[in-house]
């Protein structure tokens, strides 16, 4: 892997943010007790039952000396970016938002590797071999693991089951079916699909790189993940582009580019859009506003014709990712707290506690999750496995610079796809020329062991 210097100018970006930290308080230690400082960013899942396990955790480990101090803070990334730089870090961070790939390359993390080798607490044989497959691929690098997951992600398309009943909709199985179904929807006066359309460089994104998978198989996907200088200019590329756009214009709810992702999922939840593209986290962050009657439910992007991709390959990846810093004061607690909380014996609190997938294979008891979260768990136990695409979290000035307008202008229509592909090769090809970290190893699909023959 090619080793450089980060630059000033990137040590600048990260102390810049200093100004925004303040003081997080941490009872110190009683005599020689090891207080382990574990920093959780708190988002939709908030931080309670991270609170809750951190106490079962103290309560089983009060006679070694060990205490877990755990906080929490929806800006979590802005406070512990500047002690990063003093070499003051907490021990263990929950916080995906954190420019990890950055922190990777200046070697301010500690890799997993030796955790994963120890055994799966409340599970049998070791912890590596719990997770379910791909789920330790994102932040692996060199033979290291230096971040893992707390929860399974998959991308997905939800619906109503009781409206669709209502109507005598089916969730489709092909394009063409997707298609018709929104053409249906639109003639029920109701807009086929709710866009979070103000972040569409998160939002419409997953969904074109679903749809990437779908046009050009996991051979696409390799070729971005690859960092091929033509890879979204490649001809199934462009045909996955002009998809999307043709989905967005003509079945988009009008006005969703101006949309945040809260409001447009309201939009979904009072019936005004059939359908929504988004992540497993959707009935936990919107279950405050679920009316009564509203069969949440979800499935896979449907197949297209005429394409390469297999369709029970899933958009997954991991989500809410765990890392110790390299200046940890106590990283082997740091560890082991990660994987009690990553663990079987804790799965099923995790799935009725905050409505989390374990990225672990096989612990996420059916019968404690919501109907919501079955329907997803079946998506996950129906696929034939997981993909993704590294850029995004690779080049973050890209993703801002580049990719947040070229998807924009996309589901405009301000641009053609071509051009769309253009932007986005020639940006990436500017972002890897002025990269000041190491650029991983790519490590390809296996198109065939995934089931696409004949790529």
């Amino acid at each position: 892997m090619k080793r450089v210097i980060l630059t000033i100018a990137v040590i600048v970006a990260f102390a810049v943010l200093a100004m925004l930290s303040d003081a997080v308080q941490v009872r110190p230690p009683a005599s020689d007790e090891k207080v382990v400082e574990v920093a959780i960013f708190e988002g939709g899942y908030g931080i309670g039952w991270h609170t809750a396990m951190a106490e079962k955790f103290n309560a089983a480990h009060a006679d070694d000396g060990v205490r877990i101090e755990l906080w929490g803070h929806p800006r979590t990334a802005d406070k512990i970016k500047p002690r990063l730089l003093r070499g003051d870090p907490p021990d263990l961070v929950l916080d995906e938002r954190l420019p990890l790939w950055l922190l990777v390359g200046a070697d301010k993390l500690t890799s997993f590797n030796d955790a994963l080798k120890q055994p799966s607490e409340g599970g049998e044989g070791l912890w590596e071999d719990q997770f379910a497959p791909g789920m330790l691929d994102m932040f692996r690098s060199g033979g290291n693991v230096y971040a893992i997951p707390a929860a399974y992600g998959a991308w997905t398309c939800w619906y109503d089951a009781a409206m669709f009943r209502e109507h005598g909709w089916e969730p489709p199985e092909t394009w063409d079916e997707f298609l018709a179904l929104c053409e249906e929807i639109k003639k029920a006066g109701i807009a086929p699909i709710a866009l979070q359309g103000k972040y569409a460089a998160f939002y419409a994104w997953n969904t074109y790189v679903a749809l990437l998978q779908r046009v050009g198989g996991l051979a696409a996907i390799n070729r971005v993940n690859a960092l091929e200088p033509d890879a979204f200019s490649h001809p199934d590329a462009v045909r996955a582009a002009a998809l999307f756009q043709d989905l967005v214009v003509n079945y988009f709810q009008p006005g969703a580019m101006a949309m945040t992702h809260t409001e447009s999922q309201l939009q979904f939840i009072n019936g005004n859009a059939a359908m929504i593209f988004c992540g497993i986290w959707l009935e936990n962050e919107m279950k405050e506003s679920i009316r009564p009657g509203f069969e949440l439910r979800t499935f896979n992007l449907p197949a297209v014709s005429n394409s390469k991709g297999n369709p029970r390959l899933l958009h997954g990846q991991g989500m809410e990712f765990l890392f110790v810093p390299k200046d940890a004061r106590y990283p082997d607690e740091a560890f082991e707290f990660a994987r009690f909380l990553v663990s079987p014996a804790n799965a099923r609190n995790m799935a009725e506690t905050i409505g989390v997938i374990s990225p672990l294979t096989g612990v996420t008891p059916p019968e404690v999750l919501t109907p919501a979260l079955r329907s997803s768990l079946d998506v996950i136990e129906a696929s034939d496995g997981i993909f993704n695409v590294r850029v995004y979290m690779l080049f973050p000035a890209w993703r801002a610079q580049t990719m947040n307008s070229a998807i924009g202008d996309l589901c405009r229509g301000d641009i053609t796809p071509e051009e769309f592909g253009r932007m986005m090769d020639e940006g990436l090809q500017r972002a890897v020329a002025k990269t000041d970290i190491p650029i991983p190893d790519h490590i390809p699909y296996d198109a065939k062991a995934l089931g696409e023959t004949g790529q």
